[in-house]
């Protein structure tokens, strides 16, 4: 007798657990073939991923490894696909796929996860046909393609950390797409197409280099130099301190320093000039508080501008060197010289980015 009970008893038991577990392989009918494949062969964290197949519509939750995908965080469902976003939790390495569906119906696939390229910020934010791109992001050397619209560019070089590419004939305003094996990612922002919206201040190309800071380590920025009062400029990630991209220059001015606008200075590296052409610095700058002002002069040929009020709003600045200004460079090379102690009493932080040397 108590054989016959004993049996009975763990049977019950162990159908319990297994109508708990979406996991359990037993106890469930199975159809997987229901699956029969998915958009990519790899899929990484964050990533669109499409499960191919018929009979879909029922699907009420996925799971890939440990992470689950409710219903009604679908992308999208049809009886013949479903489109996910790839939990950012997700474990790497081969993961089992899990499709439950309603009663005691499961279907089980697997899927190898790889970390997914993406961007943390670009440069230029504007682009002319022909106009060489930066990207700043990880695993990049997943990226087998990248597109504008449906305008594919071309590479030019690619690291783990850094790719390049060649702005495209035809390219529209918008997300810079790149194609892996893992799958696709977006930036986060539009890069402008010039061609597309013509006339914009932001596209005539800057004649310095690292026009937005983000290049460097640290709290030195590749392409600049620290002239006077280095310790006063760092860099700044804060997304409320940055206009645009992953980093700014952050000016820290205490008010303890003696007059004279030189006594914190940035200054670029040469770039090729014509004497008495026109040209102006462009900037997007503001402060913390308001009453701190700045000014741009040139090296080595010592022209200057006058200061402007740096206010707690971003604004773009503008200072001009020109023969009707009486202050035009006349050296066929030239730095630009960022001076941030004027009104040097004034206590603030100026947050400085997208600093652009234009021809008029």
């Amino acid at each position: 007798m108590k054989k016959k009970l004993f049996i009975p008893l763990m049977l019950l038991i162990l159908f319990s657990a297994c109508a708990d577990e979406d996991g359990i392989t037993y106890s469930v009918k199975d159809v997987s073939a229901r699956v029969t494949g998915f958009s990519n062969s790899k899929t990484g964290a964050g990533a669109q991923l499409t499960i191919n197949g018929s009979q879909l519509l029922d699907a009420q939750r996925i799971f890939i490894g440990n992470e689950r995908v409710l219903a009604r965080n679908f992308v999208s469902k049809t009886d013949s696909e479903i489109t996910i976003n790839v939990p950012t939790t997700v474990a790497l390495g081969v993961n089992r796929v899990l499709v439950v569906f309603s009663g005691s119906e499961r279907a089980f696939s697997e899927i190898e996860v790889v970390p997914l390229q993406a961007v943390s910020s670009f440069t230029p934010y504007s682009a002319t046909a022909g106009e060489t791109v930066t990207l700043f992001g990880v695993n990049f050397d997943l990226v087998t393609a990248v597109k504008l619209g449906d305008v594919s560019a071309t590479i030019t070089s690619q690291s783990p950390t850094l790719l390049k590419f060649t702005m495209p004939t035809g390219a529209p305003t918008g997300k810079i797409t790149l194609i892996g094996a893992a799958g696709n990612t977006n930036s986060a922002d539009n890069l402008t197409s010039c061609a597309a919206s013509p006339g914009i201040l932001d596209c005539p190309v800057g004649l310095n280099l690292n026009t937005g800071f983000e290049v460097g380590s640290g709290d030195n920025f590749d392409n600049w130099s620290k002239y006077n009062g280095g310790t006063y400029m760092v860099q700044t990630s804060v997304p409320s301190e940055v206009f645009r991209g992953a980093r700014a220059l952050k000016v820290v001015r205490d008010g303890t320093l003696a007059s004279g606008e030189w006594r914190i200075q940035l200054a670029s590296d040469l770039v090729a000039t014509e004497a008495n052409v026109s040209y102006t610095v462009y900037m997007w700058a503001k402060a913390s508080v308001a009453g701190g002002s700045l000014r741009v002069s040139t090296a080595p040929d010592a022209k200057y501008t006058g200061n402007q009020n740096v206010t707690t709003q971003w604004q773009r600045l503008a200072f001009t060197f020109s023969p009707a200004g009486g202050n035009a460079i006349a050296t066929t090379e030239t730095r630009v010289v960022l001076d941030f102690n004027g009104n040097n009493a004034a206590v603030t932080t100026f947050y400085i980015d997208d600093v652009k040397l234009i021809k008029n």
